[in-house]
């Protein structure tokens, strides 16, 4: 029965010039015949229709004439561009007398000596598919524009409670709670930094974290450092770009550790240096680590088990990138925090 109507349509339509013009006018895409002059050989029923004239009018015109209703062909015209070259040629173009976006490909015609004579223009019609794609890209651009305003307003909030921690502590005497509110107010302050460079971003994904870094530090040590003569801070960082999820609790690491040897690393007036180091090691693993030649931790501290809330808040976060944690104290301490990026770790 298969093979019954095969037979069928290769007698009726394949079989006769009848049956290729039923196929020729079938296609739905605009097909159109030129010669090397830019004169309409022949459209198949679809391209005439889409210039509200019949194939016999078109047939003899120029192309640009009778489609573009110019006197020259289009500046991205595929068959300009093939009589150059004799190569086929696409390109995308919008025409307002067609109603519409369309790939236009136009391929070679050669005679049986290899001459060039004319080309085959097929024009696929990415109207819908141009419409979806700005509706995306309107949807998109909305979602980033509500994304910098989220990021926007939890900066301002988080400003907003690192200043009211400030005011609050001004009437507090006793020192040790002062501190606290202190570390309370700088921490605000570091996810605020977070957020204010993901408004002013571009790519509200990742964030340059050495510029972060930088600007992080600085401040800290602005902070807590009276005689920038006796404690020096080294900044020794590679330019690196991180996702906002390692970004936030990283940047919490950071403030914590750096706060801890800007306080406890040189009492009494002694003097020394911290180095903070950012760096890409070789097998695609960051590290991150804060060290001092101050006067050390306690010989028994054990990290995993210290009752301090800074402590516990390195541990918690180191944790929560599947970092290590690794502590040198031979010569004064130094934290060192390993980790990929969030892309890498999903």
């Amino acid at each position: 029965m298969y093979r019954e109507r095969n037979l069928i349509i290769e007698k009726s339509i394949l079989g006769s010039e009848k049956g290729c013009e039923l196929i020729f006018d079938a296609i739905p895409d605009l097909i159109a015949i030129l010669d090397t002059d830019h004169r309409i050989v022949k459209v198949n029923k679809a391209m005439a229709d889409k210039v509200n004239k019949s194939p016999n009018t078109l047939m003899g015109t120029i192309c640009y004439h009778a489609v573009h209703n110019s006197e020259k062909p289009p500046a991205n015209c595929p068959h300009a561009q093939l009589l150059k070259d004799g190569l086929e040629h696409s390109s995308e173009i919008y025409e307002e007398n067609l109603g519409g976006y369309f790939i236009v490909t136009a391929s070679p015609i050669s005679d049986n000596d290899g001459k060039l004579i004319g080309s085959i223009h097929i024009a696929h019609d990415i109207t819908k598919r141009k419409e979806i794609e700005e509706k995306l890209e309107k949807t998109l651009q909305e979602k980033d524009i509500l994304m910098k305003e989220i990021y926007h307003r939890v900066k301002n909030n988080l400003m907003v409670i690192s200043s009211l921690l400030s005011l609050q502590s001004r009437y507090i005497k006793d020192k040790d709670t002062k501190e606290i509110f202190r570390e309370s107010q700088n921490r605000a302050k570091s996810m605020a930094l977070i957020h204010e460079k993901l408004y002013k971003s571009e790519d509200l994904k990742h964030i340059n974290f050495t510029e972060y870094l930088q600007k992080l530090s600085n401040d800290l040590y602005n902070t807590y450092t009276t005689d920038k003569n006796l404690v020096k801070l080294v900044l020794d960082v590679d330019n690196i770009i991180l996702d906002v999820e390692i970004s936030i609790p990283l940047g919490l690491i950071l403030n914590e550790l750096l706060t801890n040897s800007l306080k406890h690393a040189f009492p009494d007036g002694r003097n020394g240096e911290i180095k903070v180091e950012l760096h890409l090691e070789e097998d695609s693993r960051y590290y991150l680590s804060v060290a001092d030649n101050g006067i050390g931790l306690p010989k028994d501290l054990n990290l995993q088990k210290t009752g301090t809330l800074g402590m516990q808040i390195i541990n918690s976060l180191t944790e929560q990138i599947n970092g290590k944690l690794v502590l040198d104290s031979n010569m004064g301490t130094k934290f060192t925090i390993f980790f990929n990026d969030q892309e890498e770790i999903d």
